[in-house]
């Protein structure tokens, strides 16, 4: 079977690496904090905290654990602007829903975890946007800690996401076809590789950028064969000739919405699946009721924060696997662009640039 589970214990886990801090017991340890303190534009809604931590009140379940590296995404923006799925109870709240720590600080009876440690926060929101934290070990997945550091960090969400939308909706065989649009992003180019290690075929869809080429060229070094832009598959003949050299999609994959959306479902063959997870463009998801009726469409939306409360257990198992294809190098995490906390603002600058092929992420 493709995506088996795997034992921790087969991987060579390095024992010492950059990221391996040892803090003498009893001190005390500043901690940066990214606060969300009222929704709305960056510049209102976020502010700086600065506090201290005390080693000696870590208890014999508790983790000293300092932040290597935390993405900002999408959601992250979204719950900013106060439009999603899930907020905070209270204001003002930790933010920031997926990072890579390192444990530099355990009690002493603690033989679960050591300092090194690599380890993921496993509750969704957890508030990754700080340097530092005391946390009770629970809320903790340990993880290989010889692996890239940027797609251990990331894998958190978009990854498991691209995972579970390939494997639980339909049960695809070697040489079926998907497309998916929004290719570019962290989901789609975990969709790209994880497509390929399924034999399956992925049309990809991409906005047309003056960088064209630059990112064709790179989608393709992750394994991309098919790529289009939106106008090129507005064009019948290009998708007339696709289809004689690969079978026609039944399976897509939407994170746009709007006008985008609406032409790829157009390139879909009868009893064909649409799995949606985001909506970019902003744009209302308009669909064909022709193509309900007699093409026999079905829709599904997917959110990952759902699926996880409903398989608690088996979403660590989807964590090992993926982290085996780090591990085999099958599976490489997105380009990432590094910021301080200080920097937040032009971090965000930077996220907000158009057709920025890079992931954003806080240091300490």
């Amino acid at each position: 079977m493709l995506f088996k589970s795997f034992s921790k214990g087969a991987l060579l886990i390095s024992r010492t690496n950059k990221f391996f801090s040892s803090l003498p017991s009893g001190h005390t340890i500043n901690c940066t904090e990214l606060l969300l303190k009222d929704y709305g534009t960056i510049d209102k809604a976020l502010e700086l905290k600065q506090s201290n931590l005390d080693q000696s009140k870590i208890g014999i379940n508790d983790l000293l654990v300092k932040l290597i590296c935390a993405p900002i995404n999408p959601a992250d923006v979204n719950i900013i602007q106060g439009k999603y799925g899930i907020l905070p109870t209270q204001l003002p709240s930790l933010i920031g829903n997926e990072g890579l720590f390192e444990v530099v600080e355990t009690h002493a009876d603690n033989s679960e975890f050591k300092k090194g440690d690599w380890v993921l926060p496993i509750q969704s929101n957890w508030g990754t946007w700080r340097s530092h934290a005391i946390a009770n070990q629970n809320l903790f997945y340990k993880i290989p800690n010889n692996l890239d550091k940027y797609a251990c960090a990331t894998i958190k969400v978009n990854p498991c996401t691209a995972y579970l939308m390939l494997t639980q909706f339909k049960n695809l065989k070697p040489n079926e076809t998907i497309i998916q649009n929004g290719a570019n992003s962290a989901v789609g180019q975990a969709v790209i590789q994880l497509g390929n290690l399924m034999n399956i075929n992925v049309v990809n869809i991409v906005r047309k950028r003056e960088n064209q080429q630059e990112l064709n060229d790179y989608l393709k070094t992750l394994g991309a064969k098919y790529i289009f832009t939106e106008d090129e598959l507005r064009k019948s003949f290009l998708t007339q000739e696709l289809w004689k050299e690969i079978p026609r999609p039944r399976f897509a994959l939407n994170c746009v919405g709007g006008r985008a959306t609406t032409d790829m479902i157009r390139l879909l063959d009868k009893d064909s699946i649409m799995i949606t997870y985001g909506g970019m463009s902003k744009q209302p998801l308009t669909l064909n009721t022709a193509d309900f009726i007699f093409k026999n469409f079905k829709c599904f939306g997917f959110w990952l924060t759902t699926w996880k409360k409903q398989n608690p257990e088996e979403f660590k198992k989807v964590l090992d696997r993926l982290l085996d294809f780090v591990a085999k190098n099958q599976l490489k995490g997105p380009k990432c662009e590094e910021f301080s906390f200080s920097d937040y603002v032009k971090a965000f600058e930077r996220v907000q640039t158009p057709f920025v092929n890079t992931k954003i992420c806080f240091t300490s």
